[in-house]
């Protein structure tokens, strides 16, 4: 199995490098086996690292139901953010620094403390703001069709996260935020906050757990992405994409011209 995961490693750290497709992961190994996809998203990590980026976030990713039901899996999973993938409100993307970009809505968390456990009193004491923010989704195969070792070999298809204005944590009521995506003024997708596990702490306290499990716990700094509060929408080159959520902010994105 050694030398399954270095080659789908190679691979997918080429496809990461020239920015190109390659073959499913799960055309190498199990489509269940999940702890052999996170290893091989933990050796991209350590390639990333070695190249001079540093870790600063995580995110959760496949909190909806129906997009669990969809690959078959019944929990979330999480990919890494790195500090070349932090990006503010406004920025404008080059199109050729990505394969086929998706977009999502949010909610995100930056933390104070680090995370040795995952109740939810001791998550809100270590939370240090929350932001609106969106996720630029990619991955680096033919199509979306990707099952949960796909998702996960691949950074759960994170390739990005654009951040809005801090806001302090505990003043509105996660469960009962609105989102309004729009695209150039015209709504998109829409939602609420339970509809990311009936609450994004709930995510956060799902990641902690699993980060704790793997031996690699969340840590103060850290910029965490709870799930998605609407659809996962194209995200064209050109219009201007908002995500208004109510009592969080706003925060804004788009892609040059092709």
């Amino acid at each position: 199995m050694s030398g399954v995961l270095d080659t789908v490693t190679d691979l997918l750290w080429e496809a990461n490098v020239n920015r190109t497709r390659m073959p499913f992961v799960r055309e190498f190994i199990a489509d269940d086996d999940v702890d052999s996809a996170y290893e091989i998203q933990r050796r991209i990590v350590q390639r990333k690292i070695a190249s001079g980026r540093t870790r600063v976030g995580r995110k959760v990713g496949l909190t909806n139901p129906l997009v669990q039901a969809k690959a078959g899996v019944h929990e979330p999973d999480y990919g890494t953010i790195m500090n070349d993938m932090v990006f503010h409100d406004g920025v404008v993307f080059d199109p050729k620094d990505y394969v086929k970009p998706k977009i999502e809505a949010e909610v995100a968390f930056a933390l104070k403390k680090d995370l040795h456990a995952w109740d939810i009193p001791t998550i809100e004491d270590a939370i240090d703001y929350i932001a609106p923010a969106f996720e630029l989704v990619d991955c680096h195969y033919e199509n979306y069709g990707m099952k949960i070792v796909d998702t996960i070999a691949d950074n759960a298809a994170c390739a990005g996260i654009i951040l809005g204005a801090r806001q302090p944590y505990g003043k509105v009521d996660l469960r009962d935020v609105r989102l309004s995506l729009t695209r150039d003024g015209v709504e998109i997708t829409s939602g609420v906050g339970s509809n990311v596990m009936g609450n994004p702490i709930n995510a956060i306290a799902w990641l902690a757990r699993t980060a704790c499990e793997q031996d690699v716990p969340l840590q103060a700094g850290e910029l965490l992405l709870p799930g998605s509060i609407g659809l996962i929408m194209d995200f064209d080159f050109g219009p201007l994409y908002r995500a208004d959520i109510t009592g969080v902010g706003s925060v804004t994105a788009r892609f040059a011209e092709e």
